[in-house]
């Protein structure tokens, strides 16, 4: 039970910087150039044209995918993304509409801006939105498939979520190569670009596929709607905010859930409120680039799943009361 709630659920490091020291102007002028570096990856992945070939890498998979944006003054934006092994997956973005179509389930539709099944979203946003709970840092310069690129560190303030290390295309802005890391500074997750066209004009097959009928849109998870249960969460980490709550049932066994978003700006978890009924499977803990935990709580199952690390998860599920 827990393993199809899971995947329910899917479908809606702490870097060590170093022992040497820097005079506090050192360290302001890292900020302000990291950021700079930082929002110039984030008008490439809202503004370029591009085809590009990466391999997405967590836990033991390993998976190819091909990405395509263009965009137009005239016809809008529109972003795809296609898994080359397995069964015929695509996200197909045109504007603000995100819809998923895969061959072994229900296509569906999202109402957002990007895609973000690679990258988070805060990568496209301005660095800014971030400095709240995050710093960025600048390293050296590094070749990356072939190219000159910027390697910058983001760090968590209080050390107690994932931090990432990317390596940025001088020449276009573009994210080469991105690291995820655990406080402990191990490896939960990273993508490598291996190859990348940017273009002046949009792939000409992004102009076809903007004609590819839309699947329906899934309700809206992200508004604040009256819960039915009694047990809801007390305590989130610092930085994180509470952006939806609501009622509603999982996509693959119509399970009847409360669901709470949560989000620091950068890395989002999910805290699910069912009642426990015979069959379900309860104290596991998973941890990868998409943390899952789950207890039971008198007559109540609480999993809670994101970018979270394992004891910061097990932290949230313990004080939902």
């Amino acid at each position: 039970m827990i393993s199809r709630l899971y995947r329910s659920i899917l479908c809606g490091a702490f870097l060590l910087a170093g022992s040497s020291v820097v005079s506090a102007q050192q360290n302001s002028e890292q900020t302000e150039n990291g950021a700079d570096w930082f929002n110039r990856m984030a008008v490439a992945l809202t503004e370029l044209n591009f085809e590009a070939s990466l391999v997405h890498a967590h836990g033991d998979q390993i998976e190819p995918f091909q990405w395509l944006q263009g965009n137009d003054p005239d016809a809008g934006s529109a972003e795809l993304l296609i898994q080359m092994n397995g069964p015929d997956f695509r996200i197909l973005r045109v504007d603000d509409r995100v819809a998923h179509f895969n061959t072994s389930a229900s296509n569906y539709a999202l109402k957002s801006d990007s895609i973000t099944a690679i990258l988070p979203a805060a990568f496209a946003e301005p660095f800014e939105r971030l400095s709240h709970s995050y710093q960025v840092t600048v390293g050296g310069g590094a070749r990356v498939l072939g190219r000159n690129a910027q390697h910058i560190r983001i760090l968590s303030r209080d050390s107690q979520r994932y931090s990432y290390s990317l390596w940025i295309d001088r020449k276009h802005g573009m994210p080469l190569k991105v690291i995820m890391l655990n406080q402990s500074g191990d490896v939960v997750e990273q993508v490598q670009l291996t190859s990348l066209s940017v273009r002046e004009t949009a792939p000409e097959i992004m102009t076809e596929i903007k004609n590819i009928e839309m699947p329906p849109m899934l309700e809206d998870l992200r508004v604040k709607r009256p819960t039915q249960y009694d047990a809801h969460p007390r305590w989130a980490p610092q930085g994180f905010r509470l952006l939806s709550q609501q009622s509603h049932t999982l996509v693959v066994d119509s399970t009847p859930v409360d669901h709470y978003l949560f989000s620091d700006g950068l890395a989002e978890y999910s805290v699910y409120v069912a009642e426990l009924t015979e069959g379900m499977e309860t104290d596991l803990a998973l941890s990868s680039s998409q943390t899952l935990f789950s207890k039971r709580y008198n007559n109540f199952l609480v999993t809670v799943v994101g970018q979270v690390p394992l004891a910061m998860a097990q932290r949230i599920a313990t004080e939902v009361k």
